[in-house]
């Protein structure tokens, strides 16, 4: 089954046809690249039309024909808007319910598609695309495990970079330059860096706070491999460690085994949620830990699906998810420790390898 079918597999009402289609950058649908399997490109205003059969056309500027030529895709190149407008009108000629990934899609691109396919009925099917996209296939979690694997080589060598007056800014720099060296082809997200009281706050906004002797300093990081993301967290400290902190860290290790622990297809992922978030709560951290356990990972950083509380999420063999706990003291500081995992039959494959003892530096 290729992924096209994937897709369709997951619908609940039969389409006809289901298109996908970017705007100009930063408002790229990631799952063009997953229907199309093409690793290069931007492919802005590119509409993509998957069938019920498999089969797969593409509509290309010429901008883009070089990258578009590496999948399998029926091809059809326009030299402007005018000739990408007909081109689609064509190939809609018929549709009678056309599937859209309704998160991924502008306003300006789905009337685009109004006008250009009057008489097809818009619906919505971002939710099938999401369930196929978080099982991954081979190729998929080859790319993943590149990822992970230059992510953690360069946490690995965070412990030297630290010395008393480095920059949160600076040490932002230099992983996703290291990241880079080693074959990234860019950050999964912007670097956090959190030194102090900072690092109490999970999506801190990385500055120029220069690290001191006792505090938390938390990197939390990730790198793109052929589109594919990686997530990991560690969390470090200069000099000593705060008797408090060993408690903490202790605590948030243990947590995370304890979810691992829980991993396996056909698990569910607010048990999985729960192992951690109980464990926190009964050593004396109520409250502590204030996010989900875990996500999915792959084309996208938050690539659908939690290990949360509120969410129904069922593991399945291939998902690719990060766990994730923390404890987190307003105005003192936190600790997170994140590791990437493939679910297994009988357990999980991590992906991850980075040292995750504790470490004064």
């Amino acid at each position: 089954m290729n992924r096209v079918q994937r897709i369709f597999s997951r619908i609940d009402e039969p389409v006809d046809a289901i298109l996908l289609m970017s705007s100009e950058e930063p408002l790229i649908d990631v799952s063009f690249f997953y229907a199309t399997g093409i690793k290069g490109g931007l492919f802005e205003e590119c509409p993509a039309i998957l069938w019920p059969d498999g089969r797969l056309q593409l509509i290309t500027s010429r901008l883009e024909e070089t990258s578009a030529r590496t999948s399998s895709a029926e091809i059809s190149v326009f030299a402007n808007k005018a000739e990408r407008d007909a081109l689609l009108a064509e190939a809609l000629r018929g549709v009678g319910r056309l599937g859209i990934n309704a998160a991924g899609i502008t306003h300006a691109n789905a009337m685009l598609v109004r006008r250009m396919a009057p008489h097809a009925q818009l619906t919505d099917v971002g939710d099938a695309i999401k369930a196929a996209r978080l099982v991954k296939d081979e190729d998929e979690i080859d790319a993943i495990r590149k990822a992970c694997d230059i992510a953690s080589r360069v946490a690995d060598e965070i412990p030297s970079m630290l010395v008393e007056g480095v920059s949160e800014s600076e040490m932002g720099a230099e992983i996703a330059y290291r990241m880079q060296k080693l074959g990234a082809t860019g950050t999964s997200f912007d670097t956090i860096s959190a030194f102090g009281a900072g690092s109490a706050e999970p999506h801190y906004h990385t500055g120029d706070r220069k690290l001191r002797p006792g505090e938390p300093a938390l990197f939390d990081f990730g790198c793109k491999y052929d589109r594919y993301c990686s997530d990991i967290t560690r969390t470090y400290f200069l000099g000593s460690v705060p008797e408090k902190f060993e408690r903490v860290y202790q605590v948030v290790l243990e947590a995370q085994q304890k979810a691992l622990d829980a991993i396996r297809a056909g698990a569910r992922g607010r048990d999985v949620d729960a192992a951690a978030r109980e464990h926190i709560e009964g050593s004396g951290f109520p409250g502590g830990l204030i996010h989900s356990t875990g996500h999915g990972l792959g084309l996208a950083v938050h690539d659908g699906g939690r290990m949360a509380p509120n969410d129904d999420l069922v593991l399945e063999e291939n998902m690719v998810m990060t766990v994730e706990p923390g404890i987190y003291i307003p105005g003192e500081g936190g600790v997170r420790i994140e590791d990437d995992i493939r679910v297994t039959k009988d357990g999980y494959e991590m992906l991850t390898s980075a040292d995750k003892r504790l470490r004064a530096v």
